[in-house]
This record gives structure tokens, sequence and C-alpha cells, in this order.
């Protein structure tokens, strides 16, 4: 069985230009690590649950969306396969993330682990990593205009 699915992910870099990345475990023994973000809920537009997303995940209400970029990934994820299409928002916030606020939520959705990443590790990482080609779209996101 296969879940076609829609959803809104979030890129937010912190003042030495890293990525936040969330490790998950799916229930069955796999891990992998994403960006923030998840499913657009019915009536939801893109944007609207990216703004959902981002109170929920990383505590933060005020935040400023950018589109950057669409995508599709299929992977499997606990007993099913999941195919997803992906808007991904640029997120930009003043104030703080993954206050204690989000703990209970990050258990809930099984997210493991919250690290910032250099574009470096991201090319280094042997580890289940989605998108695929993250580090080319902030390689791309990085070059000089």
């Amino acid at each position: 069985m296969i879940e076609v699915r829609s959803t809104a992910r979030l890129v937010l870099f912190d003042a030495d230009r890293r990525v936040l990345l969330f490790r998950h475990a799916d229930g069955h023994g796999r891990e992998f690590w994403a960006t923030p973000g998840g499913g657009l809920e019915p009536g939801e537009t893109a944007e609207e649950a990216a703004r959902r997303e981002a109170a929920e995940e990383l505590g933060a209400r005020n935040v400023v969306l950018a589109p950057l970029w669409t995508g599709s990934s299929v992977f499997p994820f606990a007993d099913r396969a999941v195919s997803q299409s992906e808007t991904f928002f640029l997120v930009t916030t003043g104030s703080e993330v993954l206050g204690p606020e989000v703990e209970a939520t990050h258990r809930l959705e099984r997210i493991r682990e919250a690290r910032w990443w250099s574009l470096a590790e991201i090319e280094s990482c042997r580890e289940p990593l989605f998108p695929t080609d993250l580090a080319d779209r902030l390689r791309a996101l990085h070059a000089p205009r």
C-alpha cells in the first residue's frame, strides 16, 4: 500500500549558515534525517501548513516564509510506502526555536534528535537524509548571484 500525501518542509539556518535537521524513527527500526515539516491537513495550503509546523515542531509562532522549491520523494515508513509532494520554505524567525514546549510534539512524532548541520556534514552524511538532493539545493541557495 502506498500513502500519497502533500507536505510543507522548513529550511531554517542558524547564524553560522547551518541547517536544522531532525532525526526521525519510523517505529520499525529505520531512522532518517529530514528538514522539519509535515503533512498538509484537509483544506490547508502549503504556506498554512508551514506556519503550523513551525509552531508545532520549532516553537516559532512569528515566522517569515519564502518559497524555495518543490519536489517529491518516495520512501518506506513504518509498514507502508510513502509518496509525497513537498513544498520547501525558507523560515526566518526572530525568536528562539526548539524550546521545551516542542518536546511533547517531538516525542509524539518520533523525532529523536534535532541538530544543526553544515553543508559539508550533509554532503558526507552516510545515514538516510531527505531530501536526497539537499546538499545541491543548499549549495544553489548560497551561490553568488
